[in-house]
């Protein structure tokens, strides 16, 4: 265990799980990924190597913005591991395959000491395009994370969960399964130095593309086959693809690609309504939810080249991972090329915001694609590989406003009557058991500390405090009415919390406010 946790080190302060769930049309197994906020220990460890619970996730990317290990992580599940393997001897790359629990690959670069997440990712990157494999993910997915907002990055499932009874394993280089052992004598022979990382030098393959400048899916049918059961929809893709590059050739093409790539050839009469269907304004666009596209589509990719999806349009900045944390409202944290930018739901949502989003934070000037397009291109893709993550007690706003409270009734001037709660002062009773005040009073003094929720929402949350503050006890809540001069305002009552030393509030208590 001792060495496994060596190789594997990364983040300390969190790890990650994967609840499984139904398997996709694809074959990519769909499920729920998300971080528990809690230290990798030693026990964590244990039970990764012996199966029990689920399988350890550790994120790669350290506090200090470094790393020991990267991966690429190949998606293809009736993957050639020993044909993978023998290319990435070719090159004389140093990198250890693991299979994927759904039989794609895992390959990794290991280091003796940590290197720059940034060093990492740009090498990875570079044996991935080399070995044809250019748009898979790569991990760590960021060079920076936000540790102080709460960030954490992303993590991968290690492999040699229970051992070599799962089905995350390495593989020797004659193409059969390695034991921990055997996997330990291979970090051992291609485990490098952080100097040895920077002299690697890759050689570009230079690969000749059947549609270039065009979908990275279909690049990728062309050179494995297209599918009998699929010709259609595929033929009607590579249609749409030649109709942008070869506008003025493009029936022609299409006929030459129907003989060149479809096994067996559609019938002339079939090419000839295809050509009539894609020739209709409006429909010239590729559909990408339908096989055999949708088992290999990488759309972040796709969205870089002159013919891809998109086409016409203003070039999207490459999309990442999207992490969001659980707090209330949400922090959503995305990828924009190599920039991580915080985000709020609407800011999610909208393109428009988005976009001025990415201005403010990382000096990007991005497109603004129609509402539906953003939606179905680019958030839904997002959406479908997201990770969860509990937020930081300190940045949880239930936290927060409980703190914001806590100083408002027991440091600021408090009223000597009953009342005084017209003066928009809490109320504490004689016996300092209950306080009383007025809610559009505590409200507009969160207002003054930046308090960004509306007031409706903020109501909502004071309600739920008795279940969900952590670090005060016993709070009591509820709403009344007191008889104070012949009315009955409406306030809220609460138990009485003590005194603290130091006010959480950012302004002072303003007198010349009543």
């Amino acid at each position: 265990m001792k060495k496994f946790k060596q190789i594997f080190s990364g983040l300390e302060i969190a790890y990650g799980q994967y609840q499984p769930g139904e398997r996709g049309t694809n074959g990519k197994q769909k499920g729920k990924a998300f971080i528990v906020r809690k230290n990798v220990t030693d026990d964590l460890w244990k039970n990764h190597l012996e199966g029990k619970g689920p399988a350890l996730g550790i994120i790669p990317i350290t506090q200090s913005n470094d790393c020991r290990w990267g991966c690429i992580d190949i998606d293809e599940y009736d993957l050639d591991h020993l044909s993978l393997i023998q290319s990435i001897r070719s090159f004389n790359f140093p990198l250890i395959v693991c299979r994927s629990k759904s039989g794609g690959a895992h390959v990794f670069l290991f280091t003796k000491e940590n290197i720059s997440a940034a060093v990492m990712q740009s090498k990875l990157k570079q044996f991935s395009k080399a070995l044809g494999y250019e748009g898979s993910e790569i991990f760590p997915k960021q060079t920076e994370i936000l540790v102080e907002r709460g960030d954490t990055g992303n993590f991968l499932n290690l492999p040699y969960h229970n051992q070599m009874k799962g089905l995350r394993y390495a593989i020797n280089d004659n193409g059969s399964g390695c034991t921990l052992e055997e996997f330990y004598q291979l970090y051992d022979k291609f485990s490098l130095r952080s100097e040895e990382v920077e002299k690697i030098k890759v050689q570009e393959k230079k690969i000749d593309e059947a549609f270039p400048n065009g979908p990275p899916c279909l690049n990728k049918l062309a050179s494995i086959g297209f599918g009998e059961g699929s010709r259609n929809n595929a033929l009607f893709n590579i249609a749409v693809y030649y109709k942008q590059s070869h506008p003025d050739s493009w029936e022609d093409k299409i006929v030459e690609a129907n003989s060149k790539y479809m096994e067996p050839a559609l019938s002339n009469n079939e090419v000839q309504q295809l050509i009539k269907s894609v020739n209709r304004k409006g429909y010239d666009k590729y559909r990408c939810k339908d096989a055999p596209i949708n088992a290999v589509c990488q759309s972040g990719l796709c969205r870089t080249k002159r013919f891809g999806v998109g086409f016409g349009e203003e070039e999207m900045p490459v999309l990442g991972s999207l992490t969001k944390y659980t707090s209330t409202p949400p922090q959503w944290f995305l990828n924009v090329d190599k920039t991580r930018v915080e985000l709020k739901t609407e800011q999610l949502y909208s393109p428009p915001l988005f976009a001025l989003a990415c201005l403010d934070q990382a000096n990007l000037v991005v497109p603004v694609p129609k509402a539906r397009d953003w939606k179905e291109h680019f958030l839904k893709p997002l959406m479908n590989n997201l990770q969860e993550v509990e937020p930081l007690e300190s940045l949880n706003p239930t936290n927060e406003l409980t703190g914001l409270l806590q100083d408002w009734t027991t440091n600021r001037q408090a009223a000597r009557t009953m009342d005084d709660i017209f003066n928009k002062l809490p109320y504490t009773d004689d016996k300092r058991e209950f306080t009383y005040f007025r809610m559009e009073d505590f409200y507009s003094f969160l207002k003054k500390n930046n308090w960004e929720m509306d007031k409706t929402k903020t109501g909502n949350l004071i309600k739920r405090l008795t279940k969900e503050a952590d670090y005060i006890e016993d709070i009591f809540i509820e709403e009344t009415r007191l008889r104070i001069k012949n009315q009955q305002p409406r306030v809220v009552k609460i138990k009485t919390m003590k005194k603290i030393d130091a006010a959480i509030s950012k302004v002072e208590y303003q007198q010349d406010d009543f």
